[in-house]
């Protein structure tokens, strides 16, 4: 416990530093900045494994809170997005799985685990299972989300809460705690039916029979936003904990390299999207970017975008790569047997 209360100081302290100096995503950067290099340092950070699925909860709300009426309409006209964003997502998995599978002493299990585009927990779920090599994919990934999570930011800060008493104050307290209470059971029972993101999709699924059904109309405080880029901030620079670079130098090049090729494939294929279907830009950059799934909702969020559009493709790329993978992971056996 005390570990967790030290890496939340140090990520806050890491917050108002930037924000003192006035950078774009000040509270998000500084945290992250701030934990990583704590940790780079030999200093044990350390955030509950359950940070996640609680940041990924009360973005879900914050989703669904500014959702508007014409929603099934929305779903409809997205369906050619959500097939491209299919095709990218292909692409960049053949891609990435030809140029890992190519490196010195990787395994072809481990070539797919590094080549997926986020779905880190559960990648890392089913590399433990077949004793692949954990380390080497867990960094592969955290350098790919650390880049996301740092850059993108800058480029399309999230907007800064004011700090003060009056960020703290809630209109409708009963209102909040019922939305957050039924969110987390529907969270909860989404999460032992295997459904991916569940506390996300609980989130939007509480908040908008809430307010469709009763006509509730509520916000979060700025406060409870401004805690959550801190806390996300935290979690990210976390899982580079004890990290010893001069070991990881190999991994580090491969993940450079593996990046750059995700970036020019998801970059390649957002720019088809916008001059195609005349969806701004930035939406579909953050819509298709691969991974950082909390970071690209809560930007969607602060910038003037759809998030809810942002939101669905990031859920239905985590939905299509956790049924993909254990399929191809059955054709990888079956070609190293043979």
């Amino acid at each position: 416990m005390f570990l967790v209360v030290r890496t939340i100081i140090i990520g806050a302290l890491g917050g108002c530093v930037a924000y003192w100096l006035g950078l774009p995503s000040a509270w998000l950067i500084g945290a992250l900045l701030a934990v990583v290099f704590t940790g780079a340092s030999k200093i044990q950070v350390v955030m509950p494994a359950s940070t996640s699925s609680v940041i990924t909860l009360f973005l879900g709300i914050s989703v669904a809170l500014n959702i508007e009426s014409g929603l099934v309409d929305q779903l409809l006209h997205w369906a050619g997005s959500i097939v491209l964003m299919c095709l990218m997502l292909a692409s960049l998995l053949w891609i990435l799985y030809r140029f890992y599978v190519a490196q010195h002493g990787w395994r072809r299990d481990e070539a797919l685990f590094c080549s997926v585009p986020g779905n880190l927990a559960i990648m890392l779920s089913m590399a433990a299972e077949m004793n692949a090599n954990v380390r080497r994919i867990s960094l592969i990934h955290s350098i790919r989300l650390l880049f996301l999570v740092f850059c993108i930011p800058l480029f399309l800060p999230v907007a800064e809460r004011r700090v003060s008493l009056q960020g703290f104050h809630i209109e409708h307290p009963e209102r909040m705690l019922i939305t957050i209470a039924l969110a987390a059971l529907i969270g909860w029972f989404l999460k032992h039916v295997k459904l991916p993101a569940p506390m996300l999709v609980g989130g939007v699924l509480a908040t908008l029979l809430l307010k469709q059904g009763m006509g509730w109309d509520w916000r979060f405080p700025d406060m409870i936003l401004l805690s959550l880029m801190v806390f996300l901030g935290c979690a990210i620079g976390s899982r580079f904990n004890n990290i010893d670079i001069h070991e990881s130098i190999a991994e580090i090049k491969a993940a450079s390299v593996g990046l750059l090729i995700t970036l020019m494939v998801s970059a390649g294929f957002a720019a088809a999207l916008h001059y195609v279907a005349a969806i701004p830009w930035t939406q579909a950059m953050l819509a298709y970017a691969p991974g950082g799934m909390e970071v690209m909702i809560a930007i969607a969020m602060n910038q003037d975008v759809d998030a809810l559009f942002v939101a669905t493709h990031q859920l239905f790329r985590m939905l299509v790569m956790s049924m993909t993978i254990p399929l191809l992971m059955v054709f990888i056996r079956r070609k190293d047997v043979a």
